[in-house]
């Protein structure tokens, strides 16, 4: 089968009317679908409905949760080396990934989807080891997306550079109530949009409050915080301590380590045949 013909038989299996129910509860553009690639369409889709049912559902009580925030990195500066057209693909496509891994992982409690807001990604949690996985999975479908642009988009070396997907991810804690249209409420979820310029590409931030709640399930994950700073969020006189506790490019370095390794073994299997040594003996 050519590739057209089975990009076309795997589009016609998708509901149109589930995409554009998709694109909608996202407030995207028809076509914005498209940024996922044809092969896992159909699973993707599943999971964005899943993620629209749950949130219909679920009916969040007041209480304590992790509140997430996720930032695509350099979207100023790749909006003016890019354009206004290719940098709407990246922070669609970032968009999408977030909301795709949400509806993959097997999650352990509550957890919800707020909203976009621009090119970052709001969410409630009820389980540090949800929000965590969460972020994982995120940042491993990042980097196979990038690959997939890589081969799609015609940009310079500079171009793609700019292009490509990173975000920096900062995890808050707090009482969160709703107001009588379900939309959240919280000191929380107001602060922790002045936490992230703390942190960088790849990296996973936690404030102190996070911290308290979360340091029993930290020694079982084997993360150590690490203090980056201190930041006065609003609604608060003293200073609070913010900290670095994964960064997801010790993951991307050991992987390309691995292939490295695989690729080196490969080409010496091919200067070396098996044949070849045992003439030799």
């Amino acid at each position: 089968m050519k590739k057209d013909t089975e990009d076309t038989f795997l589009d016609d299996e998708l509901d149109p009317d589930s995409v554009k129910d998709v694109e909608k509860f996202l407030g995207f553009e028809q076509g914005t679908f498209d940024h996922i690639p044809h092969y896992c369409r159909g699973e993707a889709l599943d999971a964005l409905l899943h993620v629209r049912e749950m949130e219909k559902e679920h009916v969040f009580r007041p209480g304590l949760y992790y509140a997430v925030l996720s930032d695509l990195c350099r979207a100023t500066q790749a909006s003016l080396a890019l354009g206004n057209d290719i940098s709407r693909k990246r922070i669609e496509t970032f968009i999408l990934t977030c909301v795709d891994a949400l509806g993959h992982i097997e999650t352990t409690n509550y957890h919800l989807f707020l909203r976009e807001i621009g090119d970052a990604v709001l969410l409630l949690f009820s389980s540090f080891v949800d929000a965590y996985r969460w972020w994982r999975t995120m940042h491993s479908w990042l980097d196979g997306r990038n690959k997939m642009w890589t081969n799609e988009l015609d940009l310079s070396t500079s171009e793609l550079k700019q292009f490509r997907l990173e975000a920096k991810t900062i995890i808050h804690a707090g009482e969160i109530a709703y107001s009588g249209t379900n939309i959240p409420v919280s000191a929380a979820i107001n602060q922790v949009f002045k936490v992230e310029k703390e942190f960088k590409a790849n990296e996973l931030g936690i404030t102190h409050h996070a911290l308290a709640c979360a340091r029993p399930v930290l020694r079982t994950l084997k993360l150590r915080p690490c203090l980056r700073g201190n930041v006065i969020l609003p609604g608060d006189k003293e200073p609070l301590g913010v900290y670095l506790i994964d960064n997801y490019e010790k993951t991307l370095r050991a992987r390309r380590r691995h292939y490295r390794k695989l690729a080196e073994d490969q080409r010496r299997q091919q200067d070396n045949p098996p044949d070849a040594r045992s003439s030799r003996r």
